[in-house]
């Protein structure tokens, strides 16, 4: 996974936690965790080299990306990360990553469901009903 990839993939799954104009801790907390486990299983770095990426990679994006989710041009935005990824091969482990979060507050919100089925329309993958 090149670094484009993988801001794509930090961007998708941070912009879950955004989608529904709340930020849940519940939902920061499984965005951490699940990008934690993503990059020790399919990177193969160590938990806290992990865990650096992520806060580094927070720390110099978290403003951007709400100003983009904010933007009339969220939309377009989204579809540059989820097309970016769209040949990556494990996509449907993004794709199971992004329904933890959006389900981890016990709420599957219209908006979260919305972006996810987008997501799965355009990298082919199966149903998003939880």
């Amino acid at each position: 996974m090149n670094d484009d990839e993988k801001h794509s993939l930090f961007t998708l799954l941070y912009a879950v936690v955004l989608i529904d104009n709340r930020v849940i801790r519940v939902e920061m907390d499984q965005f951490f965790i699940t990008l934690e486990d993503f990059l020790s299983t399919v990177s193969f770095i160590d938990t806290l080299k992990a865990k650096s990426y992520i806060s580094n990679w927070f720390v110099q994006n978290y403003k951007d990306i709400l100003s983009e989710m904010k933007s009339p041009d969220r939309n377009i935005y989204l579809l540059k990360h989820v097309a970016n990824l769209k040949h990556y091969e494990h996509r449907q482990v993004i794709f199971d990553m992004m329904m933890k979060i959006a389900i981890s507050d016990n709420q599957y919100h219209i908006s979260e469901r919305q972006f996810i089925e987008k997501v799965s329309e355009v990298w082919r993958l199966g149903s998003t009903d939880k």
